[in-house]
């Protein structure tokens, strides 16, 4: 009698544990639909995609910011008793070439953000001094994109959804103002600067994620007289560490079986497709074609009907399908075979024949120039891409680094030129050697409508 209790007891201890398994299961299904846009958006913690594999996971273009700044000011600005560093004497914390840091730092205002992009509910026209104000003056978060995002796809990639704020964006401020959100953003498109109330936004998560930081000295260049030929927000350290060099390589140089794996990952079948060669290795397969060169350039041009791509959008007007599908395509082709970059969306223009966007390298959160132009290029026409052009290269840190001059001295080298204006930036240069390293540019800040 007692084994009988026994066992009925031990079968109801294993059904009770079946129904707490699955209720649990249930939930974690649910929970893992709501936050599936932050999943895919901070998906670069994981492995890159080899070629062929599906790189929706991967996000590799989106919006994860190549620098940020922590900005915790002193003086009294701050309420007291937040227990935040620099409550008396104010922090910044600038967070530049390590990717790891701005995307350890962006997943957790990730949140903030989403909420701050879909629940602005005031959007008001700024002026040069507010702006400084709000990175200098209030507890915050500075992002810099390096890129230039239509607003519209910077929602999307956040949050999935969309938003009622327009321009293309590169830099934007988080701050907490009053007990809640507040966005700042420059419009690139004609160097306006808004900030916008945001309804919803959580402002004690905000002052969680910045409560860690130490200051670093990272300054702007508006904040130094030795600087002030520079752009007003060039971003700048007092010194700058030694950076990773790394080697160089052509991943697609294997001729007709580099060229049938890159059409596969594209969508060819290799039963219906023509290879041949002139001075560059030829497929195609209808009326589409793809020509690879020795140099590691990969270049796509449709057919006038039935084109191998999909098309993005019926009505030829969707800019979010548009770049997101030109996103998936440079991923898929280049996520596996580019080594230590990252791609990133550097920019969206309107031409008459539709869109002309582009992505470009990135390595450990600083941008890589090619002498060719950009990493990746796409023409997107009536819905569809008629084009695109990309450029293989694969990096790989060598395991030593460059010791890069502080900025004083790049500003006294850069000083035979006219620096007006212009924002002074590490970049890697990339002239088609089998190395590169780190070093001091000038990039001249024009707004598209200036």
């Amino acid at each position: 009698m007692k084994q009988n209790h026994k066992r009925r007891a031990i079968e109801l201890c294993k059904d009770a544990l079946i129904l707490l398994l699955t209720c649990s299961a249930l939930w974690l299904a649910g929970k893992t639909q709501l936050l599936a846009p932050l999943d895919n958006l901070l998906g670069e913690d994981r492995p890159q995609t080899s070629a062929g594999q599906d790189p929706m996971g991967a996000q590799t273009g989106s919006a994860i910011p190549m620098a940020m700044v922590v900005n915790i000011p002193g003086d009294g600005m701050l309420a007291e008793g937040t227990g935040l560093p620099g409550e008396e004497e104010g922090i910044r914390a600038g967070l530049v070439h390590n990717q790891a840091a701005c995307q350890e730092l962006f997943q957790q205002v990730a949140g903030v953000l989403v909420e701050a992009t879909s629940g602005a509910v005031t959007l008001e026209t700024i002026n040069r001094e507010e702006w400084e104000a709000a990175l200098t003056e209030q507890l915050g978060v500075y992002m810099d994109f390096q890129g230039e995002i239509p607003m519209p796809v910077l929602a999307a990639w956040v949050s999935g959804g969309s938003t009622q704020l327009q321009g293309t964006v590169r830099r934007m401020i988080l701050t907490k103002e009053e007990g809640g959100i507040v966005l700042y953003y420059r419009n690139e498109e004609d160097g306006s600067f808004y900030r916008c109330v945001c309804e919803m936004g959580d402002a004690e998560a905000l002052e969680q994620a910045l409560a860690s930081f130490t200051d670093n000295g990272a300054f702007y260049a508006f904040e130094s007289e030795e600087y002030q030929v520079l752009a007003p927000d060039t971003l700048l350290f007092p010194n700058t560490p030694d950076l990773e060099v790394y080697t160089v390589s052509n991943p697609v140089n294997g001729g007709e079986d580099s060229l049938q794996e890159l059409v596969q990952d594209l969508g060819f079948s290799l039963n219906s497709t023509n290879f041949y060669s002139t001075d560059e290795w030829v497929a195609r397969s209808g009326d589409d074609s793809v020509r690879l060169s020795d140099r590691g350039a990969v270049e796509y041009t449709a057919g006038d009907d039935n084109s191998i791509l999909p098309v993005i959008a019926e009505d030829g007007n969707s800019l979010y399908q548009s770049v997101e599908t030109c996103r998936k395509i440079a991923v898929t082709l280049m996520n596996g075979r580019c080594g230590d970059a990252r791609l990133y969306l550097s920019g969206v223009q309107e031409t008459q024949n539709g869109l002309e966007i582009e992505f470009d390298y990135s390595l450990n959160g600083i941008p890589v120039c090619l002498d060719q132009g950009n990493a990746a290029r796409f023409t997107v026409s009536n819905g569809r891409i008629v084009q695109f052009t990309m450029w293989f290269r694969s990096y790989a840190s060598s395991g030593t680094t460059w010791a890069v001059m502080p900025p004083k001295q790049a500003l006294a080298a850069f000083s035979a030129l006219n620096l007006e204006g212009q924002e002074l930036l590490l970049t890697y240069t990339d002239g088609g050697g089998d190395t590169v390293t780190a070093g001091w540019a000038a990039r001249q800040e024009v707004a598209k409508g200036e």
